[in-house]
């Protein structure tokens, strides 16, 4: 899968600093194709309807579900609570030696909580050196859903939130946008 990229407070610098890192998190993104995100999206919905459950309009659960797959095989941890409390819900959702990725495929009003949960896990409980933000450019949204593209977090979007809020975001964040 193609992508760009954007880099909040000289994230680039630092996700150089542990390259292999950045390797696995391009990698990762590299061997994703439209091919098995539409795979993914027949299977999962032909589960659904077995289970008598209604079928998904969009593909941003099967690019999840591709995601959660290729980051935990590559030893990632999944869901690290940023407060270490089971009670929050506070998670990122993936996690490797200090660094937090978030992959959004959502509706636009989660970007300010995403981006204050990266926030908190870099200033506030440390557990982090630089947030990795996934999401999709405006082009690629209408591919994952037509009928929701316009109200979902987007490459755009984000980079907007990122320069607008620089005073208040602290934490290094590598925003990736595929396209």
């Amino acid at each position: 899968m193609k992508y760009i990229t954007y880099s909040h407070r000289y994230a680039d610098v630092i996700i150089n600093a542990d390259y292999s890192i950045r390797k696995e998190i391009e990698n990762i993104i590299e061997e994703i194709s439209i091919e098995q995100i539409d795979v993914y999206y027949k299977e999962h919905n032909s589960s659904l309807l077995a289970q008598g459950k209604k079928a998904k309009k969009g593909k941003q659960t099967a690019l999840n579900m591709i995601f959660r797959d290729k980051f935990k095989n590559n030893g990632w941890e999944v869901e690290k609570n940023v407060f270490g409390d089971k009670t929050n819900d506070l998670v990122i959702d993936f996690w490797k030696r200090k660094v937090g990725v978030d992959v959004a495929f959502n509706h636009r009003s989660f970007i300010g909580g995403d981006l204050l949960r990266l926030q908190a896990a870099g200033e506030v409980k440390n557990i982090i050196n630089i947030g990795v933000y996934i999401c999709g450019t405006s082009r690629f949204t209408k591919y994952l859903s037509a009928s929701d593209s316009s109200s979902m977090v987007h490459f755009e979007r984000v980079k907007w939130y990122l320069k607008n809020f620089y005073a208040v975001l602290t934490v290094p964040i590598w925003l990736i946008g595929l396209d």
